[in-house]
């Protein structure tokens, strides 16, 4: 894509913007799923802006895009840090008028729940699983996922296909999703 506009993300903003108009979502739906201010991705798709890779890695899982296209959109938004750090390579004050990132990984451990809540509103589907801690049945919340209806409704499918599969097989473990695609 072309960036045909004089704001500094206005490639990463237009593929962005592509994806959501491709799933015929608005900002106010995608925000409100993501649990991100609709002015925060007004201000991405209008290259303004660069997502945090938390926000990144959220846009990519609710797109449901492919490794590749993964790949792809982390390569564009990696062209632009180099470009951000021969930046900061300028004079002090340049430095100090530049806004710091800092990235965090995303832990990836297994966290085990014995419950859940789902809540459905007009902008998606947020699950907030939950764990017991105490002899007198006291939760607290692990993690919470938001995603759009129709990723809600394909997840339903593929749980209900991969328990099937479980079942049929035995009882024996199924190989993970992720060595399917590597």
């Amino acid at each position: 894509m072309k960036q045909n506009s004089g704001e500094p993300y206005a490639a990463f903003g237009a593929r962005i913007k592509h994806l959501r108009e491709q799933w015929s979502q608005t900002t106010n739906e995608v925000s409100g799923t993501l649990e991100i201010e609709e002015s925060t991705l007004q201000a991405i798709e209008a290259g303004k802006t660069m997502p945090p890779e938390e926000i990144l890695d959220m846009l990519i899982n609710h797109f449901l895009l492919t490794d590749q296209q993964a790949e792809e959109l982390k390569d564009l938004a990696d062209q632009y840090s180099e470009q951000a750090g021969d930046a900061l390579a300028g004079s002090i004050e340049d430095m100090l008028m530049k806004q710091v990132v800092m990235y965090l990984p995303i832990d990836s451990k297994v966290v085990y729940t014995d419950s859940m809540n789902a809540t459905v509103n007009n902008h998606g589907v947020v699950l907030q699983f939950m764990q017991s801690t105490s002899p007198d049945g006291q939760q607290f919340p692990v993690s919470k996922v938001g995603m759009s209806r129709k990723h809600a409704e394909k997840m339903i499918e593929v749980l209900r296909a991969t328990l099937d599969q479980h079942d049929q097989s035995g009882g024996k473990y199924l190989p993970s999703s992720d060595k399917k695609h590597k």
